[in-house]
């Protein structure tokens, strides 16, 4: 292992033992627990250290690590960070340095270390729940994290969380981080949500009931006991085929095991922040590049889609005659095995906001297809499209 390595292994035995202590569960999270079944070996990655944990833990292990006087360790969140961007906790060692210049001011202590996922409970009410993503949402925007876009409706989420400003930054972290941790408190309907940056996970509670010790280099740590599913959750089906990332270090990144981060924030403050500065210049003229280059991939995407359409319509018109045939029979088994193509394109044309039509007799052989077999709801969206 090298020091970046040792360093988050560190941190991670560590959130182990206090949890051990204190009656808390964790749990590694996949992408760390995927390497565990795999053969032990940490992930070359520092940004791999993570941990799920339940909400109503998560202050648990707050005022934990907030009663232990440990030097060269801190623990950052909402509640103690005005500029921290987002419900979850960060165990950093403060010894070493991990600045992110596109996430700024984000962490006061921004070394190396390992983020406390909270594994939220469901908010019954639809109100109440929109209101707190609002709320989470616009306080994310207030950061300094350039690493997320936002839709003109999430921007939207700003105003709200800017009017609460008035009462004061701090003070408002504070609130918010309570607010969440009582509103998703438990799990109520038996399903966990996880929230990260580009995707939102649903996870059964039972799968939590049970747990087993796995070896991370050679040291013990918790996951679920149906690792299979709670990787499948995470990664996909085929998660088994999943290769390792490469791990290539950002250029805008500053990574290192020697030197504290603090030591490094009060000696070179000012080129901190010109660095920030030109990286925020940098960002937003880089932003219309973005957007040019994401409609020509989307552009790309959509002729693909369409060629593939016409190469399955023309296949389907030449096997019409044996597709009625199955319909007349009411072999219907047979005609779904062979409409299954045709299905999946049908899917990815609605992704686009289409309807997959080549030709108007296998598609109204389809929609009876999907009749018979009782998708009535399906039936009804495709119409609605038309």
């Amino acid at each position: 292992m090298n020091r970046e390595q040792q360093v988050i292994l560190t941190l991670l035995r560590e959130i182990d033992e206090i949890c051990g202590q204190n009656g808390i569960e964790c749990y590694l999270t996949p992408r760390l627990a995927l390497h565990a079944v795999r053969g032990g070996h940490m992930p070359d990655n520092p940004f791999a250290g993570g941990v799920l944990m339940k909400v109503s833990d998560i202050e648990k292990f707050r005022l934990a690590v907030q009663k232990r006087s440990c030097s060269g360790r801190a623990l950052e969140s909402m509640y103690d960070n005005k500029r921290f961007p987002g419900f979850f906790l960060r165990y950093e060692d403060t010894n070493t340095l991990c600045f992110r210049m596109n996430e700024g001011r984000n962490y006061q202590y921004p070394g190396l270390g390992v983020d406390i996922y909270p594994l939220r409970g469901k908010i019954k009410s639809r109100l109440k729940h929109l209101w707190n993503r609002n709320l989470e949402t616009g306080w994310k925007q207030f950061s300094d994290g350039r690493s997320e876009e936002y839709n003109w409706k999430e921007r939207l989420c700003k105003i709200p969380v800017g009017l609460m400003f008035l009462g004061g930054r701090s003070r408002l972290g504070k609130h918010l981080y309570k607010k969440f941790c009582i509103n998703q408190n438990e799990s109520e309907d038996g399903e966990y949500v996880v929230r990260l940056k580009n995707a939102t996970l649903y996870y059964p509670a039972q799968l939590f009931q049970k747990t087993k010790r796995v070896f991370l280099e050679e040291t013990e740590f918790t996951i679920p006991e149906d690792v299979d599913q709670y990787l499948r959750i995470w990664f996909g089906k085929k998660y088994e085929n999943k290769i390792n990332d490469v791990y290539v270090p950002p250029l805008t990144v500053m990574i290192s095991t020697q030197t504290g981060c603090e030591d490094f924030i009060s000696r070179h403050k000012a080129q901190i922040r010109e660095l920030v500065k030109e990286r925020n210049v940098q960002y937003r003229k880089d932003k219309k590049g973005r957007k040019s280059r994401e409609s020509l991939d989307w552009s790309w995407e959509y002729v693909k889609l369409k060629g593939e359409g016409i190469n399955l319509g023309q296949d389907y018109k030449e096997h019409k005659k044996y597709l009625m045939n199955l319909y007349e029979n009411r072999d219907y088994l047979r005609l779904w095995d062979a409409l299954k193509p045709y299905h999946n394109m049908m899917n990815k044309y609605r992704k686009k906001g289409e309807v997959y039509i080549p030709d108007q007799e296998i598609f109204d052989l389809y929609m009876k297809t999907l009749a018979v077999r009782g998708e009535d709801k399906r039936v009804k969206q495709i119409k609605s499209a038309i």
